[in-house]
């Protein structure tokens, strides 16, 4: 609680105060990294610019729940580290993530989040807990609900290496629209590495992602749509769900290994995929204090965080 504490306090110092609109778990705030302008993390798959980044920031895989509650983590199967931070002179949201997985998946070849090791992600960028996905209960008519889809708050199943620009083959697959604009510049951008193969065997994957979010987004007009404007201090809601896809026999089975893939979410709510009301808060932290920005090089050569496995966790 140490980090919630002193971040808030510099929240307090600029005079921000916190919207009352609560998020999950409930009372609970995390804090988005700020980088200053200019010193932005190149998205490159080379996450040795994160390494100034405190480690009070880091979420771990311990963080996370299981979708069903019932699954213990097994670090030897799946583990990961993830860190958010943001931009206010690029107006972004950035997203790091390092995970070590027994079995690394990446064949866009169908079934939940693509039937692949995935990232979902969603975007709450006013802290306004929307509903993403409409069914035609929700809104019968079929134009009016493909409208309404991701419209006040965005979600998104990312999946690396980028296969192609559609569909389940897209590195950020925002599956409940029709859009295929929103993972390109200057929206949203991504770095990528993979120690390791793909489907053969243990790898580790280096991951980031820079993305905007929008209060009204309209798949069918870019220039229509209202980008979400990130300031110091405000309260923004963010969520997600990781997947473990492990297929059944690694030499070319067919099917889930049900008993090692699972679904961690962040929240611990299984409808990260519908809602926004069960994101989770997140501060857009002022520049922090302890970090000096003029040494990121150095800091950078003396912290390489390399390899990970059961080692995360203490």
């Amino acid at each position: 609680m140490k980090k919630i504490t002193v971040l808030l306090a510099l929240a307090l110092c600029v005079g921000v105060v916190a919207p009352a609109t609560a998020h999950v778990p409930e009372g609970a705030v995390r804090t988005a990294f700020q980088w200053p302008a200019g010193l932005e993390p190149t998205l490159d798959g080379d996450l040795s610019e994160w390494a100034i980044v405190p480690e009070d920031y880091l979420i771990s895989f311990a963080d996370h729940t299981e979708f069903n509650g019932e699954k213990p983590a097994d670090f030897g199967d799946l583990n990961f580290r993830t860190i958010v931070g943001w931009s206010e002179s690029t107006n972004s949201l950035y997203f790091m993530m390092e995970r070590f997985d027994d079995f690394y998946d990446r064949d866009a070849m169908g079934g939940v989040a693509g039937g692949d090791d995935s990232w979902e992600m969603h975007v709450d960028g006013d802290h306004g807990g929307e509903q993403m996905r409409f069914g035609a209960a929700d809104i019968e008519d079929e134009e009016e609900r493909a409208l309404a889809q991701g419209r006040w708050a965005q979600s998104y199943h990312t999946r690396f290496p980028n296969l192609g620009p559609d569909g389940q083959e897209s590195w950020s697959w925002f599956w409940m629209t029709q859009a295929q604009w929103h993972d390109e510049l200057p929206y949203a951008d991504h770095g990528f590495r993979l120690d390791g193969e793909i489907g053969g065997g243990e790898a580790t994957a280096f991951i980031e992602v820079r993305r905007q979010s929008w209060d009204d987004f309209l798949f069918n007009d870019p220039e229509g749509s209202v980008i979400h404007d990130y300031n110091e201090g405000d309260i923004t809601g963010l969520g997600w769900a990781v997947f473990d896809s492990d297929v059944a026999g690694a030499d070319g089975g067919v099917g889930q290994d049900t008993e090692h893939s699972g679904q961690w979410s962040l929240s611990g709510a299984s409808d990260v995929w519908k809602t926004t009301a069960s994101a989770t808060d997140f501060l857009l932290a002022p520049v922090d204090p302890r970090v000096d920005f003029s040494a990121i090089e150095s800091a950078v050569e003396a912290n390489s965080w390399g390899r990970i496995k059961s080692a995360f966790v203490q």
